[in-house]
């Protein structure tokens, strides 16, 4: 199967169970919030209590930034719960879960419309800790104790899978890499077909762009959420590797350039794209024991009015990236916030959230 593939609905969605639940839609990121999910990360996802602190301190700051333009709502265990509050501004509430992972892009719920019914929905992908390279710890029902929360309506999907690994651009189109979804630690016995025939019911994405990607060289197999992501429909944000990066990034970098640049979208029309060089990683210093460094200015979150983006304390770069958000974005206020634990750690602000549409 070519790189780019458009589905209609067809009888193998039905094999996979998903008719019962009618067809649902997700909301392009742009499309105004109620708010923003965020996570407290515990002792159990931290190499030592110095890299806990240095991880709850930029996810507090991350959910800070957010709060001037919609709620956040952040979610921690019982024990941390008077911490999570000393550390936050009124407009981030602290909620109770099972959590102890921050990464809620991935163990967490995604919302979609129900076209049966107009209401919000989550989605619950299974979550198996990125292919299962970590053990299971509680994250896994984070998506449904949320919706439990919220009292919204959930669904199950077949498919194991994470936020970070869905980029769309609002009309039908899907970005994604086939490392991490058709990937036998996730999906074993999956073919792509049949991944993007659930994928089709469950987002209302009708058109997908697949980038190869690496499986293994990061814990996520190559997430497209730090890789390339719509940022209007018809144009795509591309890292591009930084100074002294891995030459397997450059050859992903490369080979998602030539994919995008040939490809259409769902309405047909060419992909432009916007190169953003990265910092250069070696800077920033060493990753924790499970991780790559992942430092990624297209690895933004939209909010109400605004784009909440990385700065890694590089000029060059982070002068760079935040002139080119601000020709890409210019009806939103675009704001940088410091990381660089949270890179070395393997993700980003992006990671770190999950947006909550207003339905």
């Amino acid at each position: 199967m070519s790189a780019t593939t458009t589905l209609s609905p067809t009888a193998e969605q039905e094999s996979l169970g998903s008719s019962q639940h009618g067809r649902f839609r997700m909301p392009a990121e742009s499309s105004r919030h109620s708010h923003t999910l965020m996570a407290f990360p515990n002792r159990e996802s931290a190499d030592s209590p110095e890299h806990l602190e240095a991880l709850q301190s930029e996810v507090t700051n991350i959910a800070n930034a957010i709060a001037r333009f919609e709620p956040v709502h952040l979610y921690t265990s019982e024990a941390l719960i008077p911490e999570a509050k000393s550390m936050v501004s009124a407009n981030v509430f602290v909620k109770q879960a099972s959590v102890s992972e921050l990464w809620i892009r991935d163990s967490g719920p995604v919302f979609v419309q129900d076209l049966s019914t107009g209401k919000r929905t989550v989605v619950k992908f299974n979550f198996n800790y990125w292919g299962g390279k970590l053990s299971f710890r509680g994250d896994e029902e984070i998506a449904s104790q949320i919706a439990a929360d919220a009292n919204e309506p959930w669904i199950t999907s077949k498919l194991t899978m994470e936020g970070g690994g869905i980029e769309h651009d609002g009309e039908g189109t899907f970005l994604g890499t086939e490392s991490c979804i058709v990937n036998g630690n996730r999906n074993p016995g999956f073919s792509k077909r049949q991944v993007e025939a659930e994928l089709t019911v469950k987002l209302g994405v009708t058109h997908f762009i697949w980038i190869p990607g690496v499986k293994g060289y990061d814990i996520t197999d190559y997430h497209i959420d730090a890789l390339a992501r719509f940022t209007s429909p018809g144009v795509v944000l591309l890292s591009k590797p930084g100074p002294n990066a891995h030459p397997i990034a450059i050859d992903v970098y490369n080979s998602a350039r030539d994919i995008l640049t040939a490809a259409k979208d769902a309405r047909g029309r060419s992909i432009m794209v916007h190169d953003c060089e990265e910092p250069d990683i070696t800077q920033l210093g060493p990753p924790d024991e499970h991780n790559e460094t992942i430092a990624s200015y297209a690895n933004y979150l939209l909010v109400n009015g605004g784009v909440i983006i990385p700065r890694y304390g590089q000029e060059r770069q982070d002068v760079a990236a935040l002139e080119l958000f601000k020709r890409l974005f210019p009806q939103r206020e675009v704001v940088q916030v410091l990381i660089n634990i949270l890179p070395r750690t393997g993700g980003g602000i992006h990671c770190a959230t999950q947006q909550v549409p207003e339905i």
